[in-house]
């Protein structure tokens, strides 16, 4: 059997309504910083890293000709970055611009998909103190023009698929366009006649003509880049993350073995850089030494930029982990009965062993699994899930198809990224472990919602409430929000997060949404998060969103089915058509009602809770439009892209 977690040390005594401050048991005496006290910021974290891999290859693209990856040295990028470095400090146009609370930023534009020029940009910035300011297609054209004109963003740089929209937006502080790759003439016509200086990537970084600025001294609260919230209730906010929030985060790989990169490691970068979720794990490769390849910029191709790369360190977010799973259970059950059979007694087997012992790999059992951990490409030896919950099912049937661990972490942008981890051999999911070794946290309770921090629930003592968070690696403020700062982060410097966790077994638990509640017409508060987890245990259930109006007095809902599920459930009703007939059939749509509201009774929900009626989507929420880039649901936009469809489902009840 295994020893258990230690996940949550106390270093206070409780408060009314509040638990007391928990930290990682080896954090109990001080925060831990990074393991060589010359990074004091993110500057000399490169410099001294970079130093010591100067002749190790990274930043891989992959060449279709010769079909292999094109890498540069360490030592390369030092020298391109420090050029551009200089450069940008030669450009007249960037200047500081500072808030009403006196936040001081030099913002630098980066407007691309995730390529080597991406981290060149952001290295130069780290390395001379600009503030790396990246925009992403999903923020919306309104949210993007917003965020470049608060930043005073005056050089961006921009790819093909980016610069339209520079074009057509002719922002007023924007002087400098970076191209990189071929462009399109009209575009560059339209940007000569707005007056806008347009220079390729090569040519400006041969603008310092050679000569080297020197690096300058940079405070460890220094803003290394703002983080633009994607909005998931509406106008982005912009999150100053520091030299320290990051440095803080990056100790947190150097003190813990099977989580730090090596020079060993390969790693796939696929993930928005923009969201802080990419950016840390990136740069902890980066100074890790690891060999990172980037992806060929279409996300419906990920599975072959996998076989090509090959990782052993690989990031995903619940809906790709959900894609794998479907992936193989599709294959599995395409197979003659016989072999079904085989592949469910090893996979029971293995299943039993891995909750004795927390191991993912066992020699003889493994035999069964060698197509299923050939899909990652076979290198795997750890991966990571974040960004939103995962089905604590599909997590621990992943685990043992790839033989490979899989950590759960959590975190927000505000939080910069990772403030809970589970550890790498706890076989228990459905937890996201405890605080990291840069962050503490408390429970708040929720009376409103009627989750306390101390109280009894059928019997059983229940510790429950908001989860608010404070550490080095959390923000101070929003640029340019006082309101939004005010809102967030408190006097004491604690994060109120807008979750709700549960402590089980000495491990936190989310188990709801504080911020996304609606009321129904009887005054019922609910939340859609609570319901959707529900309903998300039924097979077949892809994606969820729940809709509620408080001029009724129950709720409604969209469901993305599983394609094979959905055939098989038409078999059994006798009803013909293809994917898209089938989810407008009624009777399929009915049975599908049936099932979700089975599962909520089971799951003890209430019946203002249970949805009433439901609409089939034929394509998942990533093609409709409503999901952000790290797979978040946009709850303001899927109630206005489904606004019609939701009053012809109360209309049809």
């Amino acid at each position: 059997m295994q020893a258990k977690r230690e996940y949550l040390c106390p270093i206070s005594e409780p408060k009314p309504n509040e638990t007391p401050i928990y930290r990682h048991p080896m954090a109990k005496d001080g925060f831990l910083p990074p393991l060589d006290n010359r990074k004091v910021n993110m500057q000399q974290q490169f410099l001294v890293q970079f130093e010591k891999l100067s002749e190790k290859k990274t930043l891989g693209t992959f060449n279709e000709e010769t079909q292999r990856y094109d890498h540069i040295s360490y030592k390369e990028l030092q020298e391109i970055a420090t050029s551009l470095g200089s450069s940008l400090c030669l450009q007249d146009s960037i200047k500081e611009v500072k808030d009403q609370q006196n936040n001081v930023i030099k913002p630098v534009g980066i407007y691309l998909s995730n390529r080597r020029e991406w981290t060149l940009i952001d290295v130069a910035c780290i390395l001379y103190g600009f503030t790396s300011c990246p925009f992403y297609d999903t923020l919306g054209v309104e949210s993007i023009t917003y965020s470049m004109n608060i930043t005073q963003v005056s050089v961006c740089f921009v790819q093909a698929s980016t610069i339209g929209f520079l074009a057509k937006s002719n922002l007023p502080y924007l002087k400098t366009i970076v191209t990189i790759g071929a462009q399109d003439p009209a575009i560059l016509n339209t940007l000569a006649q707005q007056k806008k200086e347009v220079i390729t990537w090569e040519d400006y970084i041969k603008k310092s003509d050679g000569k080297v600025q020197p690096f300058p001294n940079l405070d460890a609260q220094h803003p290394l880049t703002l983080v633009f919230t994607s909005g998931t209730t509406g106008e982005p906010k912009a999150a100053i993350q520091t030299h320290l929030n990051f440095t803080s985060m990056l100790a947190l790989f150097e003190h813990q073995d099977n989580f730090n990169f090596t020079q060993d490691d390969v790693y796939l970068s696929y993930l928005p850089l923009p969201h802080t979720f990419e950016r840390v794990v990136h740069l902890a490769a980066l100074s890790g030494g690891a060999e990172i390849n980037y992806f060929s910029g279409n996300i419906q191709n990920i599975a072959r930029d996998i076989q090509r790369c090959k990782p052993t360190y690989f990031c995903g977010v619940p809906r790709i982990f959900n894609r794998f799973y479907e992936g193989i259970q599709a294959q599995l059950n395409s197979l003659p009965p016989e072999i079904q059979q085989k592949f469910e007694l090893a996979l029971g087997a293995k299943t039993k062993y891995y909750r004795a012992t927390g191991k993912t790999t066992h020699d003889q059992l493994d035999e069964a699994f060698v197509k299923t951990r050939a899909i990652l490409g076979g290198r795997q030896r750890i991966m990571i899930t974040g960004a939103a919950p995962i089905s604590p099912k599909i997590l621990e049937y992943l685990k043992v198809c790839f033989c490979c661990q899989i950590i759960e972490g959590y975190g927000q942008t505000e939080t910069t990224a990772a403030s809970f981890l589970t550890d790498y051999n706890d076989s228990v999911c459905g937890h996201i472990g405890g605080p990291t070794i840069s962050q503490e946290f408390k429970l708040v309770s929720v009376p409103e919602m009627d989750y306390l921090t101390d109280q009894i629930v059928d019997g059983q003592k229940k510790i429950r409430g908001e989860v608010c968070l404070r550490g080095p690696s959390v923000i101070k403020s929003y640029f340019n929000n006082v309101q939004s700062t005010k809102e967030t982060i408190d006097e004491e410097g604690w994060v109120h997060t807008g979750d709700i966790g549960e402590i089980i077994d000495g491990a936190l638990k989310l188990i709801d949404r504080k911020k996304n509640l609606f009321k129904l017409s009887q005054g019922e508060y609910v939340s859609p998060e609570k319901i959707e987890n529900c309903y998300l245990r039924v097979k077949g259930i892809s994606e969820i969103v729940v809709f509620g109006d408080s001029l009724s007095n129950y709720t409604v809902g969209v469901i993305v089915p599983e394609q094979t599920f959905l055939k098989q459930w038409a078999t059994e009703l006798n009803v013909q058509g293809d994917h898209a007939q089938l989810c407008q059939d009624k009777a399929v749509r009915a049975h599908v009602l049936k099932l979700v509201n089975e599962q909520g009774k089971q799951d003890n929900l209430n019946g203002f809770e249970q949805i009433k009626n439901v609409y089939l989507e034929p394509k998942p929420f990533m093609l409709v439009g409503i999901l952000t880039e790290t797979m978040k649901m946009q709850r303001h936009k899927a109630r206005q892209h489904y606004q019609d469809i939701i009053k012809f489902l109360y209309q049809e009840i």
